[in-house]
């Protein structure tokens, strides 16, 4: 991830203010009914609907201007942005969201939802970034370091703001997102975020009925009320099912994530046949017959989605997943934090929410053993290689405090030498603790 920036929102739902720094691994923790997955979702809904706040018209506004003026003293010249201009672009940016937050929120949750206030504060590159011009180019193309536009004559107002809405989005947005302007090729996904909500396991268990309803909702008109009980982060998985299909070789990182789920999770193959809607069958290892996944156990039906995911082409970028410890035994629950650690080290941001205080010491020992003096020869004693290790600054820990009026209050959590304290965690194992003291007989 060569960018970071800050989501700063203020009484949102539960949340009184938050800011969250985007890093390749993110965790969320705190009490049920905090505002956890609230947040996660808003996050998600900017990386996915973020790009439909742009206008379809030029804009007289301030913030738009800025940017079009800059544009234009440089079209058709290779020039990098200075820390002035991205600015510029991300100012027109939250003035879009603004504007737009009640409309995105209601989009996200299907409920009315608001917020005093959403913008992106706190922008920092790894890389310069620039705009490039091409003579024989015929569309727009992004890379880690730079937007390229093919070469022209005379540019009107609307492509001067095509231009910038790609800018823009690509400054935020690029690594983490789906591009802003991207063909339709059969309904394919083309990089956006994957959500796997902390009911996956009954998703997963009832798709065939709760599928078609979600493809109802997609193609629903704008205006129809209630026309779902989910939120669309819910929505949106289930219409992934239906893309759940390899077309293609797997990458060999892929292939090696696979081979790990099943071999030391799932303990055998999951598969997906498409038909009218999807069937997925699970083959234990040893066995030549496939059973239907309602029959097998639950971390079958729990990890099946994001094992299919990855044994299928969908492009996606992002990866966010409520409670990934679910159904899991703390043996389990240990190899999905070094699975997710893994997914990090490919390339894939994961951000998480979490109870599980065995997901947050493997995440510890990871950080620990990276900067150990013998890390070299513990890693070969309990099998971990470079791919298991953290950086400190590869993760945003994040705890949701109670503050007054029912309200919480997010709060970033440092890592020290031992790692990341948590003490929603810590207070809660003391007290058992003290109970098993107290409550032992002589």
């Amino acid at each position: 991830m060569n960018k970071e920036w800050v989501l700063h929102v203020e009484n949102f739902a539960k949340i009184k203010t938050a800011d969250v720094k985007i890093a390749p691994l993110i965790c969320f923790v705190g009490e049920n009914n905090s505002g956890k997955s609230y947040l996660m979702s808003l996050l998600w809904g900017v990386l996915t609907l973020g790009k439909e706040i742009f206008p379809k018209f030029p804009s007289e506004a301030k913030s738009y201007k800025k940017c079009e003026k800059w544009l234009s003293e440089n079209i058709n010249k290779n020039t990098e942005l200075s820390s002035e201009i991205i600015t510029n672009y991300i100012s027109w940016f939250n003035e879009l969201l603004a504007n737009n937050k009640k409309e995105l929120l209601n989009k996200i949750f299907n409920y009315d939802v608001d917020a005093e206030r959403i913008e992106i504060l706190s922008y920092r590159r790894k890389k310069k970034f620039e705009i490039c011009w091409e003579e024989v180019a015929e569309r727009y193309s992004v890379t880690e370091t730079y937007v390229k536009f093919p070469k022209q004559e005379i540019y009107s107002r609307e492509q001067l703001l095509r231009m910038n809405a790609y800018i823009c989005w690509n400054i935020l947005m690029e690594g983490i997102a789906e591009p802003l302007y991207t063909p339709i090729v059969k309904g394919r996904r083309m990089g956006e975020p994957v959500y796997l909500p902390a009911s996956r396991t009954g998703f997963m268990l009832t798709y065939p009925q709760l599928i078609e309803n979600s493809l109802q909702v997609s193609f629903a008109p704008a205006s129809r009320e209630n026309a779902s009980a989910l939120t669309l982060p819910y929505v949106d998985f289930l219409q992934l099912i239906t893309k759940f299909e390899t077309r293609g070789k797997l990458s060999k990182w892929k292939k090696e994530v696979v081979q790990y789920m099943e071999e030391e999770m799932t303990k055998g193959s999951v598969s997906i046949k498409k038909d009218m809607i999807p069937i997925i069958k699970y083959q234990p290892s040893g066995m030549e017959k496939e059973i239907p996944l309602h029959v097998a156990s639950s971390i079958v039906a729990e990890i099946s989605p994001l094992l299919l995911l990855l044994k299928s082409d969908i492009n996606f970028k992002t990866l966010i997943i409520e409670e990934p410890e679910a159904h899991l035994h703390p043996e389990l629950q240990q190899k999905m934090a070094r699975l997710m650690i893994n997914l990090v080290k490919y390339g894939i941001p994961v951000w998480i929410t979490t109870h599980s205080d065995t997901i947050l010491q493997h995440i510890n020992n990871m950080l620990k053993l990276k900067r150990h003096g013998n890390a070299v020869e513990l890693m070969k004693e309990y099998g971990y290689s470079k791919v298991d290790l953290l950086d400190p600054d590869e993760v945003s820990m994040y705890q949701f405090m109670p503050c007054k009026a029912g309200k919480s209050q997010l709060e970033q959590l440092g890592s020290t030498k031992y790692g990341f304290v948590v003490p929603t965690f810590n207070d809660a194992l003391e007290n058992i603790v003290r109970e098993v003291y107290a409550f032992q007989e002589d």
